[in-house]
């Protein structure tokens, strides 16, 4: 799936501009950003919802705006499908099942089983976490090859997620598909992402592959001999945490130059420590000219 260029605008403001990213099948995608950047936009412009004002999408080749029957390959789960509330479960499967045939019921029969989910039940009698867990089942029962999720496991309870996340990442290897997650829930996406696309201001401000992050960055837990940080430091690593004279830091570019010349300075404290999600949010979609070194 080819994302090109994609501006969107709404009320004369900018939401989308000049988005542009390859999606592909084995790969679970983490799609973050703050709180009204986009992404629930960019979900909505990337399936038809929504029109943009230029650029295009295309699946298997085809313009999914000019070739609409390719949607079938494409489902996005919505963060509010209360539409469904007066409708049984069998309603809303017989509509999906008409809608997309690669529906598979052996599989959606199991799940629902194995969660307990009564099918003739009403959509509104379910609590928000087995309505959405019921989506979620709906979704990859979908068969399809592109699934966009906008904060899928809203509401569930901390065992069904590890479950849910679980079925996320064992389903996208085993049926070679794509799944791309927005959620505000950094700690749970560091589970099963292989990559992350953090939007700000309209924009992609990074696209980048978790593995290969890990491999040519590094995170630090520091602490000096004297309250003079090195201008090294400064200019070259990140501050992501600070606790006394405890530092700790995030280098992205030239780990190891920056480790040479900081053993050197002879630290007191030098630990390595893993990257997280949270860890690149952080240092992207926060200010970036603030002197924390120095507060």
């Amino acid at each position: 799936m080819e994302i090109r260029d994609i501006t969107k605008k709404m009320e004369d403001k900018t939401v989308l501009k000049d988005i542009s990213f390859d999606l592909k099948v084995g790969e679970v995608t983490a799609l973050i950003g703050r709180n009204g950047v986009g992404k629930t936009t960019l979900f909505s412009t990337m399936t038809g919802i929504y029109l943009p004002d230029d650029g295009d999408v295309f699946l298997d080749g085809k313009s999914i705006y000019k070739h609409p029957e390719v949607k079938r390959n494409l489902f996005f789960l919505e963060d509010n499908m209360n539409h469904y509330n007066t409708y049984s479960v069998n309603a809303v499967v017989k509509i999906y099942k008409n809608i997309y045939t690669t529906f598979d019921e052996q599989f959606f029969n199991d799940l629902m089983k194995e969660f307990e989910l009564p099918k003739k039940a009403k959509l509104m009698s379910f609590s928000k976490g087995r309505k959405a867990l019921f989506f979620i089942i709906l979704a990859f029962s979908l068969n399809v090859q592109f699934l966009l999720l906008d904060e899928p496991m809203d509401g569930l309870d901390v065992i069904i997620k590890k479950q849910i996340l679980t079925l996320i990442k064992d389903t996208v290897k085993k049926r070679d598909i794509s799944v791309v997650i927005a959620s505000h829930r950094l700690d749970e996406l560091e589970a099963i992402a292989d990559r992350v696309i953090v939007l700000k201001g309209a924009s992609v401000e990074l696209d980048y592959y978790l593995e290969d992050m890990r491999e040519n960055a590094i995170k630090l837990q520091v602490a000096f001999k004297t309250k003079t940080i090195p201008d090294f430091v400064k200019e070259n690593a990140r501050l992501l945490y600070r606790n006394g004279r405890i530092y700790t830091l995030l280098v992205t570019e030239n780990a190891n130059e920056f480790v040479r010349q900081l053993r050197n300075e002879e630290p007191i404290l030098y630990e390595e420590m893993a990257i997280s999600i949270e860890d690149i949010f952080t240092i992207h979609l926060t200010n970036d000219k603030i002197d924390y070194y120095e507060i």
